[in-house]
């Protein structure tokens, strides 16, 4: 026992980070589990009191899917290519590159699906991939200008 209390003593940030990781990803698992229950209760309450047939329960779903990707594409995605049209994208050496927009500012490294999205004083890592292709293009064609000369 005293070389478990001397061992937690001798590593205590190893400890607390494992602690935290473990409160972390109780959180997201319940998270999880509540929005699955609730889609579940939802679809049984549908199926069961309101006559609907489970095909029809799983189509009301994949129709909300595509409503809200059709929501995002009327809104996010313009606002996304204005911003992006008149954007100054700088490369470093080392593969970094910086987006710098009117509001925004993105910070990543080529190759990389990860980056930092800047937004007053606000800071975010974000999935690059999930900005779509426009944003793929326009680091694409600012790279290939920036070779060129």
């Amino acid at each position: 026992m005293e070389q478990v209390l001397q061992l937690v003593k001798d590593y205590w940030p190893v400890a607390v980070c494992i602690i935290v990781v473990i409160l972390a990803a109780q959180w997201v698992v319940r998270s999880l589990i509540r929005i699955i229950s609730l889609a579940a209760i939802i679809g049984v309450v549908l199926v069961l009191f309101f006559q609907f047939s489970p095909e029809e329960v799983i189509q009301m779903g994949r129709q909300a899917v595509v409503a809200t990707q059709e929501v995002v594409d009327k809104t996010i995605t313009p606002v996304l290519d204005s911003e992006l049209k008149d954007a100054d994208i700088t490369f470093q050496p080392d593969g970094s590159y910086e987006v710098k927009t009117a509001s925004i500012r993105i910070v990543g490294k080529k190759g990389e699906t990860k980056a930092t999205v800047y937004y007053k004083d606000e800071k975010w890592e974000v999935d690059i991939g999930q900005l779509g292709k426009l944003f793929q293009d326009r680091l694409g064609k600012a790279e290939q200008e920036t070779t060129t000369m």
